[in-house]
């Protein structure tokens, strides 16, 4: 199997049918052999019934009825996964399908692959609002957790399985910031990563608000100070 393909989603009715049939017709003519694992993240809208409605062999729905954030869904989709190869990729379409492939071929080599959108090679349509909040919030995460990482949440990453799953095993965030803690687990088990260019184009009826950027600012200092706290504990790495 070429890889197993995690679409996590919460109340995505008016998105989720046309990003899957153009994810399903890609992978049907550009892929030899995977599986697409759609995780109903406690919608409380039409997404499940729209799910339902999606007509692939290839396809298998995972849900359930409290909303337990974004990362939750993605640990739910990469333990009941079957490739060796495992991503996760948003619902929204702002990610293209045809990216696919580039992290098929670097997961033969990384342990870790994930989407930039701050390469020069990456071709980004974004809001000025959207730029000016990256722009501060990924050098607070580095000036926090000293990682180095340019582009900390593009839903665009992909693991060998079993280092997901390891990663994955004991994941404290399970709501936006999860995707700081990963960087911070792979770089504290010396998995080796490598950043692909992408096309990305911002959709609108975002989930984030506003406010979360603060929310996430206090939240990551937190994480921090629990992720050292236990690594502390463990002695390093044992228990991770």
């Amino acid at each position: 199997m070429d890889c197993s393909i995690i679409v996590p989603l919460y109340n995505e009715e008016k998105r989720a049918l046309p990003f899957l049939n153009e994810l399903i017709s890609f992978c049907k003519e550009g892929l030899e052999d995977y599986e697409i694992i759609l995780v109903n993240d406690g919608s409380t809208d039409r997404t499940l019934s729209k799910l339902k409605k999606v007509q692939n062999n290839n396809c298998r729905i995972i849900t359930y009825s409290k909303n337990r954030g974004k990362g939750y869904a993605i640990r739910k989709g990469i333990f009941s996964s079957k490739a060796e190869k495992v991503m996760f990729i948003d619902a929204d379409g702002s990610i293209k399908p045809k990216e696919i492939p580039k992290m098929i071929e670097k997961l033969e080599e990384y342990d870790v692959v994930v989407g930039n959108r701050s390469l020069e090679e990456s071709s980004i349509n974004q809001p000025l609002l959207r730029k000016f909040t990256s722009s501060l919030f990924n050098p607070y995460v580095n000036l926090i957790f000293g990682l180095g990482i340019e582009d900390n949440l593009c839903g665009f990453k992909g693991f060998k399985s079993d280092v997901a799953r390891k990663l994955f095993s004991s994941l404290d965030s399970t709501g936006w910031i999860f995707d700081v803690e990963l960087f911070y687990r792979i770089n504290k088990l010396n998995f080796t990563l490598t950043n692909i260019p992408i096309e990305w184009e911002h959709k609108d009826n975002s989930k984030m608000s506003i406010y979360d950027p603060f929310k996430m600012a206090f939240d990551l200092i937190v994480l921090k100070r629990r992720l050292d706290s236990k690594f502390k504990e463990k002695n390093g790495l044992s228990g991770l």
